[in-house]
């Protein structure tokens, strides 16, 4: 097969992403019958899980391996080939990758480590094997991968040994996609531990070619998977991914993510592991949450939640029933679950009367203790009590933590027969350790949901909340573009100026989106100054505007409170003195401002990410980088989802005002909110970034008192 040239249109992929995750035959290149090698390791592998399509051995010195015919070389393989698995040295790897493309293979799952993740050569290999591969239409997954586990089709092709430990795979309805091969073998152990089972695992590797995106959006389709968990270190295409999770959420497919880079020491790692760009974890946190996107902070507990949540389901109204066998792990896991503001239901007069035949009135609390029943211990004890809670109106979902117990296998069995009989979900910690071997095969046997950490119980939990309000959100009207709030028109666009915008300049682009601004006068002399302030009237505030400095603030430029022509006059001197000790020449101009009088003082901003215009809001001020308390969504946002993200910091009962403090107008907070995100959207690539700080909020109104804004 002849190398098109170069220019010429490149022929189309031979096979998709869905095909590669499910094939109808695979070629092993390097298999042996040596389980030390990662030929011979991924050869059993596959053999043991009895995979029902074609099985290629290629290996030039053997007639079968491990039984099964080989081959010389993949051109001798009898087509058509889906998928090679090359696992062979990096300096083979071209001529490998050459030679699968000449046979008409439809993809190669590269394992090859030492590419763009080592070096500066091993990323000159890298681009050289996706030139190969695209020329021919061929398909790569990988390298510096670990391929695949396929329970849904008993296909593991993969080198990990995990899969030499387990008799079986356990087939689910959980699909992962990892930028970690190491880490999809852990997950599927832990799940396997558990009961639990997925659909079909992937692993990228460095996505040289095909990536994370591509099999996000083939388990989308896939009628296999109905959960899907992703570990993500870097997204290549930002806009790409916040569609396919929209897809998703449109589907009913729940997406959990865990992304690495949370921090610097974590982006330094990622990048180091796959050659992949972090990213900022606030821009693709915003885009989650926007995308309704759970995200998960240790990837072990996403593996354990949603294997577990897809034999839980979703959970109607109501709040949690809890139920414990230790009274002091009891009082320590309700207050942990008021910390993660997840509600333990008030029991109603039935449900007490119910469970008034095994506890006195003063024990019959939320969380029930078992250890305080009256009378002798019996099972009907235990059995009792969990159909109370099952079937109290109030209670959402059964919360049981499972401790070492008399008749504790009885109680398992009834927890079973609960969960079986019950449209309600549980959620059970089985917190016993080796001592609850037996309840935990008892579990397993049975299909039985259940998880080992009571911090991944409240992880589910705070899961099926999360679900719960985000199918409430999907329910609200889409963002609507307020009034007064008309978009800029295209040669007003074309008209704006590049570079850093002065602060009259990024004042006049949020009135045009009827945001509110102090009003002020330009003044060229202290004179002038005194004249405007006296018509504009004091208190006023004085800036002096120079476009390169920032932070006005820090090079005492800004002036507050002056209350008198005088004070004007003497501030106008220091500002320019100011500008004299740092070096700089006159200001640009000096601004004479009204003084926006509120309680809060906020920030908001937008700028345009990988991921799409973002907006952000939190409490600001000078002390807006101590503070660290801000929210960041998708844009546009609607009022109520702007409403909602301030409600969400930490300090947002100052919007109900403390300590002598007027109440402030969160509604009017939240309507510019609203309108920087359609600014945000309309601006598009050319916002750079935009932020007022401080927004002024009254008991009525929200002020921009400053603002700053850089176009690209």
């Amino acid at each position: 097969m002849s190398m098109p040239a170069a220019g010429d249109a490149l022929p189309p992929p031979r096979i998709d992403a869905a095909r590669i995750l499910a094939p109808r035959s695979v070629a092993l290149i390097g298999a042996s019958e040596d389980i030390g090698k990662f030929g011979g390791r991924i050869l059993h592998n596959v053999l043991r899980h009895g995979f029902a399509g074609a099985l290629l051995p290629i290996n030039p010195n053997r007639r079968t391996v491990l039984g099964v015919p080989a081959y010389a070389d993949i051109a001798a393989a009898p087509g058509p080939v889906d998928l090679a698995v090359i696992a062979v040295p990096a300096a083979q790897l071209a001529a490998t990758v050459t030679a699968c493309a000449q046979a008409g293979v439809g993809a190669c799952v590269v394992i090859t480590a030492q590419t763009a993740e080592f070096d500066a050569a091993g990323e000159r290999l890298q681009r050289e094997i996706v030139d190969i591969a695209r020329r021919h239409g061929m398909r790569l997954v990988g390298p510096n991968c670990m391929g695949m586990i396929s329970p849904v089709a008993g296909l593991g092709l993969t080198s990990s040994l995990t899969l030499q430990h387990v008799p079986r795979l356990i087939p689910g309805r959980v699909g992962l996609v990892s930028q970690s091969g190491a880490l999809m073998a852990t997950l599927f152990m832990l799940a396997h531990d558990h009961g639990g089972g997925f659909s079909r695992m992937v692993s990228v590797g460095n996505q040289a070619d095909l990536e994370l995106c591509d099999f996000f959006e083939a388990l989308i389709a896939d009628d296999r998977t109905a959960v899907i968990c992703l570990y993500v270190e870097g997204i290549r295409d930002g806009r790409r991914f916040v569609r396919a999770c929209a897809r998703a959420a449109d589907g009913g497919k729940p997406v959990l993510a865990v992304k690495a880079g949370r921090s610097d020491h974590g982006a330094r790692a990622a990048a180091s592991h796959t050659a992949s760009m972090a990213g900022s974890y606030g821009d693709f946190a915003a885009a989650c949450r926007a995308a309704g996107v759970v995200l998960m902070d240790e990837p072990e507990a996403m593996a354990l939640v949603a294997t577990a949540y897809d034999r839980i389901g979703d959970i109607g109204a109501g709040a949690i029933g809890m139920i414990v066998s230790s009274g002091g792990g009891g009082a320590v896991t309700a207050d942990r679950l008021a910390l993660a503001d997840l509600p333990l239901a008030a029991y109603t007069e039935p449900t007490r009367a119910a469970l008034s035949r095994h506890f006195l009135e003063r024990h019959i609390n939320n969380p029930v203790d078992l250890g305080s029943h009256k009378g002798v211990l019996a099972l009907d004890v235990f059995v009792e009590t969990i159909d109370a809670i099952v079937r109290a109106p109030e209670v959402a979902v059964v919360f049981y933590i499972l401790t070492a117990q008399p008749l504790m296998r009885e109680t398992a069995a009834a927890l079973v027969d609960a969960w079986r009989t019950s449209r309600k979900p549980f959620v059970v910690v089985l917190d016993a350790g080796s001592f609850g071997d037996a309840v935990r095969d008892l579990f397993i046997d049975a299909g039985m949901p259940f998880l080992t950490r009571i911090d991944d119980g409240l992880r589910a939990l705070a899961l099926l909340f999360e679900r719960r309000r985000l199918r409430a959100v999907a329910q609200r009207p889409a963002a609507t573009r307020p009034a007064h709030a008309s978009p800029l028109a295209a040669e007003r666009l074309a008209a704006l100026p590049s570079g850093r915008l002065t602060e009259p300049e990024a004042k006049a682009l949020l009135r045009a989106y009827g945001i509110a601004t102090p009003r002020e006068v330009i003044a060229d002399s202290a004179a002038a100054a005194a004249r405007a302030a006296v018509a504009i009237g004091f208190p006023v505030v004085l800036k002096g505007l120079v476009r390169r400095i920032v932070h006005k603030s820090d090079a005492g430029l800004v002036r507050l409170g002056l209350s008198d022509a005088e004070a004007v006059r003497q501030a106008y001197a220091g500002v320019t003195a100011a500008l004299t000790l740092a070096a700089e020449p006159a200001p640009e101009s000096v601004s004479v401002q009204e003084t926006a009088c509120g309680s809060v003082e906020l920030i908001v901003g937008a700028r345009w990410t990988e991921y799409g215009p973002q907006v952000m809001a939190g409490f600001g001020g000078t002390l807006v980088e101590l503070l660290r308390d801000v929210g960041f969504a998708s844009a546009p946002v609607s009022r109520a989802a702007a409403r909602e993200l301030l409600a969400g910091l930490r300090l947002a009962p100052l919007f109900d005002g403390v300590r002598g403090r007027d109440r402030a107008d969160i509604e009017a907070a939240a309507d510019v909110i609203e309108r920087v995100s359609w600014l945000a959207v309309d601006l598009g690539r050319q916002l750079v970034e935009l932020d007022i700080n401080p927004l002024i909020v009254g008991p009525r109104d929200a002020v921009a008192a400053d603002a700053r804004a850089t176009l690209g």
